[in-house]
């Protein structure tokens, strides 16, 4: 089994949503009180990220929600690498889901986080404009925060699903993450704010 250490760094505030208390939103945080990303988030951004770089270059008609699969997926095969790396949803009409040749587990922060709290306006989406009496705050993590998780590669890749798994990173890091990146929340720094290195089960244990 191969072990991927992946290393982010953020150049803005972050936040995911945690308990919400009225018009203030939480970030995210475990049972100790400390934020986290969740392995999910983070699967999703890389999978979502995937599937545009091969609707673009291979013309795939999938998509992260699962409204659109392929047929080959609904016969139970694949048509390509982006299922084979993440997995197949469940489909209507008889095929469960199929496990992925990775797994990600949750991103960690060893820094001390002291959260930065923000104000904003709701928008009204259909009237592009501000809502009335609609302020509300959010606690984000502060810039320059360091999150590590790690990837396990639980089955060998080809060499065009090593070269996707390794976009898929790479675009995250452009894309950003988190909510309300609209806002200006979430993004990586450009130059060291992905870091990504192979380590060894020992280097894993010793790191947890």
């Amino acid at each position: 089994m191969k072990i991927l250490k992946v290393t982010l760094l953020f150049k803005n505030e972050f936040h995911t949503t945690g308990e919400s208390k009225g018009a203030f939103i939480d970030l995210l945080k475990d049972h100790n009180g400390v934020p986290y990303i969740p392995a999910t988030h983070i699967k999703g951004i890389m999978r979502s990220e995937a599937e545009r770089l091969l609707r673009k270059k291979e013309g795939i008609p999938c998509n992260i929600t699962g409204v659109e699969v392929c047929d080959e997926v609904k016969n139970g095969k694949y048509r390509c690498d982006v299922c084979r790396i993440f997995g197949t949803p469940n489909v209507e009409g008889g095929m469960d889901f199929r496990d992925g040749k990775i797994r990600i587990t949750q991103f960690r922060t060893e820094d001390n986080i002291i959260p930065v709290s923000r104000m904003h306006v709701s928008i009204d989406r259909d009237k592009q404009v501000n809502s009335k009496q609609a302020l509300f705050n959010i606690s984000s993590v502060p810039q320059g925060t360091r999150f590590t998780g790690y990837l396990f590669i639980k089955s060998e890749l080809n060499d065009s699903e090593n070269r996707l798994l390794y976009a898929s990173l790479h675009s995250m890091g452009h894309y950003g993450i988190g909510k309300d990146r609209s806002r200006g929340l979430g993004g990586i720094e450009s130059i060291d704010g992905l870091k990504i290195s192979e380590i060894s089960e020992d280097e894993y244990m010793e790191g947890r």
